[in-house]
């Protein structure tokens, strides 16, 4: 077998590709390091959302890994959050192939194909991890070629639950199946527990060429921090003035059917939809609003844990913002 190692130049979905990085495949550039906080920081290590497309016609894939943490959690998989997924494109789909299953921090996994001809494929990395090393082997015979995505991306800024808590695996993850449904790579700048609304955040967002920015940060939020953050946010990403800019689209944090929390929830989303419009008195444009309408289910089969989404809950999620941003992009 030969082995490739692909570089950030030849991943999806990930900012300053060719900036320098500590670790190959960590979401945001060193440049931003003294930027954010350090609790942001060390989260934007991990891989959420960045994907690796390629062409080959192999009979055989063997993917090799390592991941930098190797921990575990007690609510989500450990395929979640340090193994790899690969799709097929197949009829004009992505079509889900095979997951790498981690062992340890070193990690291998072998699919084999029933025939010689093209594939083209997606390999999803690790959600709550680093990875540190990746070699993608194929049989001596064959030919290998990174493919990328050149569409402007749908960026996400939020949480825990836009970095993939709790998907069974990274494919999963709802900013991974939007971007199997759109023509538009996606960016997850999901920071677990760190969904501030921070201008410093929006200040790395204001300077991506996007088709769409998704703002998903309520449920790390307070009724304050929606007050007071909201229009800052809003500043930081872009020039009111401008007509030309790309939509800012904020998404009201889903109810869960328990009267206790979504007290809480209603109100927050009440504050957000109107600062919403206080942007819009402003003369901020294309300043858009998605209404949670319920888009979780009322079955309570949406989650692992009452807030974490499971892959019910990631895929109907997934659905509700495509419907609601398809007029938009």
């Amino acid at each position: 077998m030969k082995y490739f190692t692909p570089k950030p130049s030849d991943a999806q979905n990930i900012i300053g590709k060719n900036e320098q990085r500590k670790h190959s495949f960590q979401r945001l550039p060193d440049i931003y390091k003294n930027c954010i906080r350090k609790e942001v920081w060390d989260l934007s290590e991990n891989n959420a959302g960045v994907s690796i497309q390629l062409i080959t016609d192999s009979r055989h894939l063997n993917l090799r890994w390592s991941v930098k943490l190797d921990f575990r959690m007690n609510h989500m998989t450990d395929a979640g959050i340090k193994g790899l997924d690969v799709y097929e494109h197949v009829n004009n789909q992505w079509k889900y192939l095979s997951t790498g299953l981690p062992n340890s921090n070193k990690n291998e996994h072998l699919i084999k194909f029933n025939d010689v001809n093209n594939k083209t494929l997606c390999l999803y990395l690790p959600l709550y991890d680093s990875i540190v090393d990746l070699d993608i082997g194929i049989d001596g015979d064959s030919n290998l070629k990174f493919i990328k995505n050149e569409n402007k991306p749908i960026v996400f800024y939020g949480t825990s639950i836009t970095q993939g808590g709790c998907a069974s695996r990274p494919g999963m993850a709802h900013t991974n199946i939007i971007s199997r449904n759109t023509i538009h790579p996606c960016v997850n700048l999901g920071f677990s527990g760190n969904g501030h609304l921070e201008t410093e955040i929006g200040d790395i967002l204001s300077k991506i060429d996007a088709k769409c920015f998704v703002i998903d940060c309520l449920p790390n939020v307070d009724s304050t921090m929606i007050e007071s953050q909201v229009i800052s946010l809003v500043k930081s990403m872009r020039n009111k003035n401008d007509d030309n800019l790309c939509p800012i689209v904020f998404i009201e944090q889903p109810t869960m059917h328990d009267a206790y929390i979504d007290e809480d929830v209603s109100k927050k989303n009440f504050i957000l939809s109107n600062e919403i419009k206080k942007c819009a008195e402003l003369g901020f444009k294309k300043i858009y609003l998605i209404k949670q309408n319920n888009c979780l289910g009322s079955d309570l089969e949406a989650t692992v844990d009452g807030v974490h989404y499971n892959d019910i809950g990631f895929q109907r999620f997934a659905d509700h913002i495509l419907k609601n941003i398809r007029d938009i992009i």
